[in-house]
């Protein structure tokens, strides 16, 4: 007998957890098939950019350590592009930390106990061996640990399980791939001598070496290598071979104790053109993989987590039509190109071979210029992203990232971050003005007691993910409402009462 859900998440790591966590703030009928039953501790991503970061802090999952009120106000950080230290990132104080550090065994059990606690069901030990879909309905098959097969079916099947997706293999996705060039290898060490290593980014004419040295500890070390891929991708890297990558590149003997949660991969690159066939989504490595440099990958995922579930939610609440669906692919997949564009840039950048020292020059030069070292610095943080829906008269809101501002209600000072909380759009603006404007489902209207600062208008509505998606005068309440509808596909509920 075949157990129905409204959705079926195949993966639950950070990117599955995260849709997860979406669909049970809405009481989506959901389940998340994990093939784990446990978290891997392997060393993957470590580093989280500032929208990736305020994207959590919205959700609750990581705490905001609120250092301003004004949202003016910027944070600057120094980042490498390339392993070279050329990039210096920024955000807005009042949204967050412009990097974090966390190990991401660390960020997905947090992910993981949010969302179960929100209500998310998960399957550990279940691995998911086949998929298929119809007009009306997906069909998923799955072994657990006892070798009994279980049958699922779904409205939508979202696939957040990596690389060798069963989801996208299943589905008739686009797919563009791009060759390996160079080779790497990663792994935890105990180094008696760390000296023999400098700590950070460090490059030879041999190729580059990455140590985040840990004085109490081990030492997570990676080996980058130009002269070719590696003959078999799959295959277990040994201590040896680490050792000794390590030593030809390095050029000299280097003592490493104990290498271990070792692991190799490449510049290989692959992504999907389309990330929805009809009832099957992708989200995450699933639908991009690259040469993963600086954390990109999952800092990308965790927005394409965010923008898919609650677009699901809405249309499975009724609050709006299944062309929504649809603007998650228009809206993140021109993200995951970049992603692999600038990361293959950055492969060639590191290939010591003389050939590319054009390459190297000419983007050391264009770094030197303010404008260009802006737009490279704000696409490697996510902070230039925008949704517009074409605001004439707020140019320099439309689709932006809604600052993490204080909201005076009458009961209580709150914050942006704490409102989004629910994962659902907000209309904020006066008790006065709300009461006369009819509030579409899927919304919460936020009363002030006092009004926003000069620089925003009277009504604001900000999408569950942060961005604003209508800024204008109260007066206009008709064209907020066809832009609600236009580019969101929502309908009105005149019987909602404005939070105060």
């Amino acid at each position: 007998m075949r157990k129905h859900y409204d959705v079926v998440i195949v993966g639950g790591g950070p990117v599955g957890m995260l849709v997860a966590n979406e669909l049970a703030l809405h009481d989506i009928s959901a389940v998340v098939l994990e093939k784990r039953h446990t978290i891997s501790e392997y060393p993957k991503a470590g580093t989280y950019h500032a929208r990736a970061i305020s994207t959590l802090i919205r959700r609750g999952i990581v705490a905001s350590p609120r250092r301003t009120t004004d949202h003016l106000a910027n944070t600057v950080e120094p980042f490498q592009f390339a392993g070279y230290p050329w990039l210096s990132l920024r955000t807005r104080t009042i949204d967050g930390p412009v990097m974090l550090g966390i190990a991401q065994a660390d960020l997905e059990r947090a992910i993981s106990r949010h969302a179960e606690g929100c209500g998310a069901k998960v399957l550990r030990g279940h691995c998911v061996t086949a998929v298929s879909q119809t007009e009306t309905e997906a069909f998923i098959q799955s072994l657990d640990d006892e070798g009994n097969e279980h049958s699922f079916t779904a409205d939508y099947v979202i696939g957040a399980d990596g690389g060798r997706s069963i989801v996208r293999q299943s589905g008739d996705f686009d797919i563009r791939e791009y060759a390996p060039t160079m080779r790497a290898m990663l792994g935890l060490v105990s180094l008696p001598h760390p000296n023999q290593i400098p700590n950070g980014w460090s490059h030879t004419p041999r190729g580059w070496t990455l140590l985040n040295h840990n004085p109490y500890g081990e030492s997570r070390l990676i080996v980058f290598e130009f002269d070719g891929p590696v003959s078999d991708r799959k295959a277990s890297v040994t201590p040896e071979e680490f050792s000794s990558a390590v030593e030809r590149v390095v050029g000299n003997p280097v003592e490493l104790v104990s290498p271990h949660y070792l692991n190799r991969f490449s510049d290989y690159s692959r992504i999907a053109r389309s990330y929805r066939d009809r009832r099957l989504f992708l989200a995450g490595d699933a639908a991009h993989i690259h040469y993963p440099l600086g954390g990109q990958g999952l800092n990308t995922g965790i927005i394409d987590a965010v923008n898919l579930g609650w677009k699901i939610s809405a249309v499975l609440c009724g609050a709006a039509e299944e062309q929504l669906l649809d603007t998650y692919g228009q809206e993140r997949e021109s993200a995951g190109q970049w992603l692999i564009n600038n990361t293959r840039l950055q492969s060639l950048m590191m290939n010591p071979d003389p050939i590319y020292d054009t390459i190297r020059h000419t983007m050391a030069e264009m770094l030197c210029h303010q404008e260009s070292h802006d737009w490279l610095a704000d696409r490697i943080n996510g902070v230039s992203a925008q949704y517009s829906v074409g605001l004439e008269e707020y140019p320099d809101l439309d689709g932006t990232f809604m600052p993490d501002l204080e909201i005076a209600l009458n009961k209580e000072i709150t914050t942006i971050s704490r409102l989004l909380g629910d994962g659902k759009f907000l209309i904020i603006s006066t008790e006065k003005i709300l009461k006369n404007i009819p509030i579409p489902k899927f919304t919460n209207p936020i009363s002030l007691s006092k009004e926003l600062p000069q620089d925003f208008p009277e009504v604001i509505v900000v999408r569950p993910d942060g961005y604003i998606a209508w800024a204008g005068r109260a007066e206009e309440e008709k064209t907020m409402l066809s832009c609600l509808h236009s580019y969101f596909s929502l309908t009105c509920n005149n019987e909602e009462k404005a939070h105060d």
